[in-house]
C-alpha cells in the first residue's frame, strides 16, 4: 500500500489545526449538553443567509476539546472558499450566542478574547 500512496501510511490522527497549514481551515465551537455537535453544527453552518462561502464544503471532525472551566468546543473543517467558510462558522456561532475557536501555534484563541494552551485542555479523539 506504501508504494501507492508514494510514502508510509500516517496512523495517529493530531488535532485539527495543529499541522503546519491547517490552521485557516479548521474551526471550533462550543456546545454543551445535551446538545450533541452534530446538531450544533447542522445550525451554525445554516445561521447565516444566504451562505457565504461560494464554494467548498465543511465537515465536522471527530475531536473534541475541553477547557478546564468544563466548556467543551468540537472541531470542524472546511475546503474551498476558506475565507467565506471562516466567516459563515465564526458568524454562525456568534448569531447562536455560542464560542468559537481556532488554533494558532497550539494555543486555542476564543473569540470571548481569552487563550488557552491546548496541554491544558483535554482532547478527545474519535
Amino acid at each position: 500500500m506504501e508504494e501507492i500512496l508514494g510514502g508510509p501510511i500516517e496512523r495517529e490522527r493530531g488535532v485539527p489545526g495543529t499541522r503546519p497549514g491547517e490552521g485557516d481551515k479548521v474551526r471550533y465551537v462550543a456546545f454543551q449538553e445535551p446538545h450533541r455537535p452534530s446538531d450544533t453544527f447542522r445550525n451554525v453552518t445554516r445561521a447565516v443567509k444566504p451562505p457565504l462561502p461560494k464554494r467548498g464544503g465543511v465537515v465536522l471532525e471527530g475531536c473534541i476539546v475541553t477547557l478546564a472551566d468544563g466548556l467543551r468546543f468540537y472541531a470542524l473543517s472546511f475546503h474551498g472558499d476558506l475565507e467565506g467558510w471562516q466567516r459563515q462558522v465564526e458568524e454562525g456561532a456568534r448569531m447562536l450566542g455560542l464560542v468559537s475557536a481556532c488554533i494558532e501555534a497550539d494555543v486555542l484563541h476564543l473569540s470571548d478574547g481569552r487563550s488557552v494552551p491546548l496541554g491544558a485542555c483535554t482532547i478527545e479523539l474519535d
